[in-house]
């Protein structure tokens, strides 16, 4: 019998190119090697074999895991952004409160002096009315 794997969400659903592969992950992953091969091929004369290896690695992780990570829905530069910025910059914690019928104040206000206002003739700014009379 055959079976199709259908995603519970659509979002999930990304195109397969190559081997299982998307585009981004094969690019990312053509790169690393067009890097790396000649690296490793031609850096070991000018370096001992050891050193170049963690060299090839060094360059190796962060060009795979653009093209491998994903958080939360984000890629990778997205995702260290977010990180970067969240140890980087300052949390600032704004306190703000907003009594629970608000919202059912100003509408009823709004209502009660557009009333007033379509009485005398007269036109009126929402801003000015949601401040106060």
């Amino acid at each position: 019998m055959i079976e199709i794997r259908i995603p519970k969400e659509i979002k999930n659903y990304r195109e397969k190119l190559f081997f299982g592969l998307t585009l981004r992950q094969c690019i990312c992953a053509g790169i690393a090697l067009l890097i790396c091969v000649p690296l490793y091929i031609w850096g070991h004369h000018f370096l001992p074999q050891e050193a170049i290896s963690w060299i090839v690695v060094f360059i190796a992780v962060p060009l795979m895991l653009t093209g491998f990570f994903r958080y939360n829905d984000m890629a990778f530069e997205q995702f260290a952004l977010e990180v970067i910025h969240f140890y980087v910059y300052p949390q600032k914690r704004v306190y703000s409160y907003e009594p629970p019928f608000m919202e059912l104040r100003n509408g009823y206000l709004l209502e009660e002096l557009t009333e007033e206002y379509a009485a005398k003739g007269k036109r009126f700014k929402k801003s000015r009315i949601l401040r106060g009379r």
